[in-house]
């Protein structure tokens, strides 16, 4: 009888066997039990199909008042948990997640605990297969504290809106990242001539006739927390521009950086404003300078001439026999006839050249980096230009008459030795003495 031989192969491989048995027994140690996470998670999960409960963890039937999650599995359907307002909702979502139109829905809602209590939940619900059929699985956790805090906002935020609603100030809410406008009262739609749905849709920059302005505004705020009495161009829809003042605070909006802005058209004020400037600086007879406003111009262009080295030239004019026309004509042509020189003279001087009158019928004139060789050629074009055109005065009984009119000038340039304005026109004064003296109807030069 022969004896069968060892099998060393066999062996071999029952010892592998072991081995590996020995190293899935390892691994499975040192692997997390998922179920374990799931049932002992700090978040709630449901699982049902159909609304037929078929898995719930402690966690959320803690969530919803029960005891265990077999009492929850032993519902017949979740309904019971849901608002009946929102069951039609919530059954048009398990549809559509059932049909694969959504893969999955993440939200907010309301929950009824079994005590009767509501809560608000945040939600996340997907398809999953449960055991070879497909199931809906839910995760929730509970956001009532959020929401009321929420809700406590949004009460706060309604109370803002009715009351900048009824200030009668135009009062907007702008988002400082991108300027998207998220209020406007209605003063604010009556100021931009435009409706609020309209205004909404628009961007700040969009009100302002400069961006520039509202850029630096922005860049204001980041260094600032509220800013007042800016003046600013602005522009309503129909482009009509206006002068705002405004003044601006930052605050949170939405859950957003914001700015709330308020307006004041100030247009008709600063035309006033200018009215009254323009009345304070200007003859009331001819148009031009006054004394005051044109010694103070003077000698802004000393203090400019002095810093740059630059050339600066004054001239000094005055009518000749002016007395005469008044005598002779009346004052009313004596008027016409300062009107007349004063407009002669504008047509001959140049854009640079600033005209005043000093008094009577003296005036002069600011020459701008001018020596005395071209102020000389400027004084004498304004000297023709003046003779060569007689005056139309209404002269009495005589209705209207010509009345020819020359002027001497008297001219100085800046020197050192001339410590003030005055000290300049003291010296182009004498050298106008000096052409009335040698004449009239001609220039003369200060003496240096």
């Amino acid at each position: 009888m022969v004896k069968s031989s060892p099998k060393p192969p066999q062996r071999k491989r029952n010892s592998a066997e072991r081995r590996r048995s020995r190293m899935r027994r390892v691994e499975d140690k040192r692997s997390p039990d998922f179920r374990d996470l799931i049932e002992n998670g700090v978040q709630g999960v449901l699982i049902h199909s159909n609304f037929k409960p078929l898995y719930a963890n402690t966690a959320f039937a803690k969530l919803l008042g029960y005891k265990t999650p077999l009492d929850v599995m032993k519902l017949p359907l979740i309904r019971s948990m849901v608002p009946p307002e929102m069951w039609a909702h919530v059954e048009e979502e398990y549809d559509d997640l059932m049909r694969g139109e959504k893969k999955s829905v993440i939200t907010r809602v309301r929950a009824i605990r079994r005590d009767g209590k509501e809560i608000w939940l945040s939600v996340t619900e997907r398809v999953i297969d449960w055991h070879g059929d497909k199931a809906v699985q839910i995760n929730a956790f509970d956001i009532s504290d959020q929401m009321a805090v929420e809700q406590v906002l949004l009460k706060s935020e309604q109370y803002l809106r009715a009351m900048l609603e009824i200030l009668p100030y135009p009062i907007y809410i702008t988002r400082i990242a991108d300027g998207q406008l998220l209020f406007v009262n209605r003063k604010t739609c009556l100021l931009f001539q435009q409706s609020a749905g309209l205004l909404l849709r628009s961007k700040s920059i969009d009100f302002f006739v400069e961006p520039q302005e509202r850029e630096n505004l922005r860049l204001l705020f980041k260094t600032v927390r509220d800013i007042r009495d800016v003046e600013v161009k602005m522009k309503t829809a129909q482009n009509r521009e206006f002068t705002a003042e405004i003044a601006a605070i930052s605050m949170v909006y939405g859950n957003e950086a914001a700015v709330l802005v308020a307006l004041n058209d100030i247009s008709h004020r600063k035309q006033l404003e200018n009215e009254l400037l323009h009345q304070a600086n200007t003859d009331s007879l001819t148009g031009i300078s006054n004394r005051r406003y044109f010694l103070a111009q003077a000698e802004q262009e000393m203090r400019r001439s002095r810093r740059f080295a630059r050339s600066l030239s004054v001239m000094m004019i005055d009518l000749d026999h002016f007395k005469k026309v008044n005598d002779q004509h009346g004052h009313a042509a004596g008027d016409a006839v300062l009107q007349g020189v004063v407009k002669a003279s504008l047509e001959s001087l140049r854009q640079s050249d600033q005209l005043g009158r000093i008094g009577g019928e003296e005036f002069a004139v600011i020459l701008p980096e001018t020596n005395l060789e071209a102020a000389t050629d400027v004084a004498s074009r304004l000297l023709t230009h003046i003779a060569e055109r007689p005056i139309i005065a209404y002269g009495g009984e005589t209705k209207h008459v010509a009345i020819p009119c020359t002027v001497s000038v008297g001219l100085a340039q800046l020197e050192a030795k001339d410590g003030s304005i005055d000290d300049l026109l003291h010296r182009a004064d004498e050298a106008l003495y000096c052409a009335k003296k040698n004449g009239r109807n001609r220039v003369e030069i200060a003496c240096k």
